[in-house]
């Protein structure tokens, strides 16, 4: 008898959990709004032109609209530099201090975690956390090109979770080795 009761109690707790799993739960998650951030950044190059063994600076702001972010990242990439004897960030309120990344180091691609692949050029990344909307952060790198001739740096700002497409800045343009959509700043190193 008591083996009974115990398989028919059993039976009417598995019933009630899948009942929950199954119909009553999933209809609570879909219920949910999805967070959809959207950062936006502004570019500020100090000079278009200098002279070999002069310096301009690179300033950023970065803004996430919309809605909150867990993360939102700012990089600034380096394609004619070789490693970071060139670059000094000389300011910035991100909650987190801004990476050096070198040539070769894992980073994420085509806008996840999850997906890897060696940097090609050097960059800076700066991140902040949890973060509300309409909040504001800064970062100005002062950069000393090594030659004369045109100098790019590629500016990118991708906020996580990446919901839509409207989750990283720019939304179309040139593409990056990582997959990702950059702005394209040039100035002109004369001999």
């Amino acid at each position: 008898m008591k083996v009974y009761v115990i398989v028919g109690a059993l039976s009417v707790i598995l019933f009630v959990y899948f009942l929950m799993t199954l119909v009553i739960l999933p209809e609570e998650y879909r219920s949910h709004k999805v967070i959809e951030p959207q950062p936006i950044h502004s570019v500020t190059i100090s000079d278009d032109e200098i002279t070999l063994g002069e310096s301009f600076k690179i300033e950023i702001e970065m803004t996430n609209q919309n809605d909150f972010a867990d993360i939102v990242l700012t990089s600034v990439g380096f394609p004619s530099l070789l490693d970071h004897d060139s670059l000094e960030v000389i300011g910035y309120d991100y909650t987190q201090s801004p990476k050096y990344i070198e040539i070769g180091y894992e980073v994420g691609s085509d806008y996840t975690y999850g997906e890897v692949i060696p940097s090609v050029y050097p960059s800076i990344e700066a991140d902040s956390r949890n973060i509300p909307k309409d909040s504001s952060f800064r970062m100005v790198i002062l950069v000393t090109p090594p030659e004369s001739g045109v100098f790019e740096s590629y500016v990118k700002t991708v906020a996580i979770p990446h919901t839509t497409a409207k989750s990283h800045y720019p939304y179309d343009g040139l593409v990056d080795p990582q997959g990702e959509f950059v702005e394209v700043y040039s100035v002109m190193v004369n001999p």
